[in-house]
């Protein structure tokens, strides 16, 4: 090639340089475009601004109350308590100046030795950890700081991902920016986990050492250190030897670079690992149920809110100088709990475990927590188990007016005299199995709403649910009434017979949670969620929560009137007629039992206050005796309502009328209900205008029956001895024989067509059916044949009657027939078909 072609060459590849290298400028550029939108869309490269609050940590928390002339709408001057309050898990915050230089040194030497010099990133263990992770050299990849340590302890996520590890990165490069090296290391020290309960430094060195951090030697330094790379394996009372070989290799790294001295460091490495361990619950003070209630409270909501661990959240409470303005009312706090450390007697088993018990209070216009007690006795420690807030119980048949009568009524599927059958709904695979059974042990037969509430009577509450149907009921009690323990997965549902209509939930409920629902029933038919706090204030006044009361309509005014009508019935004539607290103001309330006697319940309310009581064992047993609840939440009641109750009466809307009706039927009530043999069978009950009974009662069918031999005539008995009586008519028909109260006052066809039946324990019609349709469980039944009158009276012969030889009339002949058309006739009923 001649020189000339050559230089030309080299001319020409010199365009093609500077296009190729041109356009992988273009695509490295669209790549970081890409990326930057892509991180843009997916990451945070700042920290939340709420973290800014983490600048305040080492300052008490302040507690706030109101004293209330209107709880309703907060009308009223907020009051400080002045109580202290105490830490589960921690001791005071340290301040970076009380913080033993040794202490830091051991950190940054087995932890992070550039901490003092990187950005919040190490990039060079970054890239190194990066490497391992993709060729798999090891299966640790440590490659966190001190900033990325104090990040992941403050969110709580520590999942092996890469996307978590690079949203860790951005909080940590933007936390170098807004904090310095010392706030960052403080902030480490005092929220770190050191296993036993014990987060930071202070509740580590006083647990295990019984001393201060300054008290610490440099052995005693390293052996906190490291307990932090897994707090468990490395725990220095359960796994001592393990701590001693990391204390060591730390001690080792110390030396290394350049933290200690040759001296210093085999005086350190030769010291032997002795503990002075102190439990920290016999040292702090403890706080009241309520203040314990709000911290967690605050905590849970810190956490779900601005997406913080719950460690940092607490911490957040205990040091972080924040104003917390409580819900409490102090002087029902104090009743309650006074009443419960000194007063409620609980029984014992055979082991001499006691029993437990719990109970809340509740303001049925917001939805104000006003006292708890969250266990019998004397509170033992702080963060114990609160029976009335974190413990999980089926709630038995307190459920139902949530499930089952609410929902019902609401949606119109019965109104106050609806009747359904007190008798089993099923009898298992081998029809010998009565379900359910009612805790009366006893099948009433037709059974109205009023009864069946006021007695809790399950075979109703199972057939209302089933006619409102599972779907409706479940989403009424978990979506209206926010029952969060009610559970729909795969192979275990909630949504089933016994659990919506008996209470047999899978998990249960919480006493606070059911409680709060039964606000809906005590203000027009408005829920109110429980709150223990109104709002939380950090140290600059800023609001962290704010936790206003969203009342939530769920039944109309009219539901919700009828449901407290229902549920002064149980108080009045059911389950709970104990209870005194109506002479001094309206109250209305449901018992609850689970399977076993394991649970007792009582929600009950008046027109200003809702509270609920449970009793049970720690570990489910039988409970031995009478319902507890009731009467604790009687005499707690009283005692609150004596306090100054303003309103003492339910209000009723102007859409309700009083009605009688028949208790047989549910409609107006006929001559036959008059002549039943129990009695006149009229009530007064509650209807929305409109929906009042407007048909006569067709269960009652007036019936012959002889009043000196018993039993129901079949045509032959003296005229002289018959009356008339009102039977009910109800078709039944089981696999066996059930014992129903009121199966002898049934009616099933005219007698008079039937041949009387010698069996005076059987209904005169026994012997026409197939099968068995329930009987009473007495020697004779009321609707049994007559005894002494089988057959018709023998006919006189014409020697021995000269009357009609001499004369004729036109009266008509004792036939059948005509005796037919004189029985008489009920109201405007026709005459049975059978």
């Amino acid at each position: 090639m001649s020189h000339r072609d050559a230089k030309r060459d080299r001319q020409n590849r010199i365009p093609k340089f500077w296009i190729a290298a041109t356009s992988c400028l273009l695509v490295l550029c669209m790549l970081f475009m890409a990326l930057f939108f892509y991180i843009d869309l997916n990451f945070d490269t700042t920290l939340p601004d709420e973290w800014e609050h983490l600048e305040h940590m080492g300052q008490s928390p302040r507690f706030y109350v109101y004293d209330f002339e209107d709880r309703a709408n907060r009308i009223g001057e907020a009051v400080e308590v002045t109580s202290e309050v105490y830490a589960q898990q921690q001791t005071a915050y340290i301040p970076y100046s009380d913080i033993p230089q040794t202490m830091i040194d051991a950190f940054v030497a087995i932890e992070d030795k550039r901490f003092f010099e990187h950005v919040g990133v190490d990039w060079y263990r970054t890239l190194a950890a990066g490497v391992n992770y993709v060729l798999g050299f090891s299966d640790t990849f440590g490659a966190s700081t001190i900033t990325q340590q104090l990040v992941k302890n403050l969110t709580g996520k520590n999942e092996i991902t890469w996307k978590r590890k690079l949203q860790e990165i951005f909080y940590a490069m933007d936390m170098e920016r807004r904090l310095d090296k010392t706030e960052i290391m403080e902030l480490y020290l005092n929220v770190i986990h050191f296993s036993d309960r014990c987060d930071g430094i202070g509740a580590a060195a006083e647990h295990y050492f019984s001393k201060t951090p300054q008290e610490l030697t440099v052995a005693e330094c390293a052996t906190i250190a490291a307990i932090t790379n897994s707090p468990a394996y490395y725990n220095p009372i359960h796994h001592p030897e393990n701590n001693l070989a990391r204390r060591n290799l730390i001690l080792d790294e110390m030396y290394a670079q350049g933290f200690l001295s040759k001296e210093d460091y085999a005086a350190a490495r030769a010291e032997e690992l002795i503990l002075n361990v102190d439990d920290l619950s016999n040292t702090e003070g403890i706080n009241s149920w309520y203040t314990d209630m709000v911290i967690d409270d605050i905590i849970r909501d810190l956490a779900a809110e601005y997406g913080m661990s719950r460690a940092a959240a607490s911490r957040l409470i205990y040091t972080g100088g924040l104003r917390i303005d409580m819900a409490m009312d102090p002087q029902v706090q104090t009743l309650v709990e006074e009443y419960y450390r000194t007063a409620v007697q609980v029984p014992q088993n055979a082991d001499g475990t006691r029993a437990q018990s719990a109970l809340i209070v509740l303001d049925s216009r917001t939805g104000d927590i006003l006292g708890v007690a969250g266990a019998v006795g004397a509170k033992k420690g702080n963060h114990v188990q609160n029976f009335a807030t974190q413990t999980l119980r089926p709630p038995g048949s307190t459920i139902k007016p949530l499930s089952v009568y609410a929902p019902a009524l609401e949606k119109g599927v019965i109104n106050w005299a609806s009747v359904y059958d007190d008798v089993p709904t099923t009898f298992g695979n081998s029809g010998k199995r009565a379900w359910p059974k009612n805790a009366t042990g006893v099948y009433r037969g037709l059974t109205n709403i009023p009864y069946a509430v006021a007695h809790s009577t399950n075979t109703v509450a199972v057939r209302v649910l089933q006619d409102l149907g599972l779907e409706n009921a479940f989403r009424f009690a978990r979506e209206k009434f926010h029952l969060s323990g009610l559970i729909s997965e795969q192979g275990r549902t909630d949504c089933d017979l016994a659990a919506l209509a008996l209470g047999q939930l899978h998990y249960g409920v919480t006493l606070r949670e059911l409680t709060a629902a039964y606000t809906a029933f005590a203000d027009h038919g408005v829920y109110h969620s429980y709150r223990s706090y109104y709002r939380v204030l950090d140290a600059d006044g800023k609001i962290l929560l704010s936790n206003a009361d969203v009342g939530e309509t769920v039944l109309s005014d009219e539901t919700a009137a009828l449901m407290t009508k229902l549920l002064q019935g149980v108080i009045t004539d059911g389950t709970s007629s104990a209870v005194t607290l109506q002479k001094l103001t309206e109250c209305a309330g449901k018992t609850g039992t689970t399977n076993n006697d394991a649970d007792r319940w009582f929600v009950g309310y008046t027109p200003e206050l809702v509270c609920g009581v449970w009793c049970g064992y720690e570990y489910p047993e039988p409970l031995e005796g009478k319902n507890l609840c009731t009467g604790i939440w009687n005499t707690v009641m009283r005692e609150l309502v004596s306090i100054g109750a303003k309103q003492t009466v339910f209000d009723v809307p102007s859409t309700l009328v009083r009605v009688s009706y028949c208790k047989d039927s549910g409609k107006l009530v006929s001559k036959a209900c008059t002549l039943d043999p129990r009695g006149c069978r009229t009530e007064v009950g509650w209807f929305v205008v409109g929906d009042e009974p407007k048909e006569f009662c067709d269960c009652h069918v007036l019936c012959d029956y002889d009043s000196e031999s018993g039993g129901v005539s079949h045509g032959f008995c003296p005229e002289e001895s018959l009356k008339q009586v009102g039977l009910i008519r109800v078709e039944r028909h089981f696999p066996m024989q059930i014992y129903v109260s009121d199966a002898q006052y049934v009616y099933r066809g005219d007698p008079a067509a039937m041949p009387p039946n010698g069996n005076p324990k059987q209904a005169y019609f026994a012997p026409e059916l197939h099968g068995v349709c329930g009987v009473s469980n007495r020697e004779t039944q009321y609707n049994r044949s007559c005894p002494d009158h089988t057959e018709p009276p023998p006919e006189e012969s014409e020697e021995d009657s000269g009357f009609e030889d001499e004369f004729e009339t036109d009266f008509p002949s004792d036939s059948e027939e005509s005796r037919e058309e004189e029985l008489p006739i009920p109201w405007d009923l026709p005459v049975p078909d059978e």
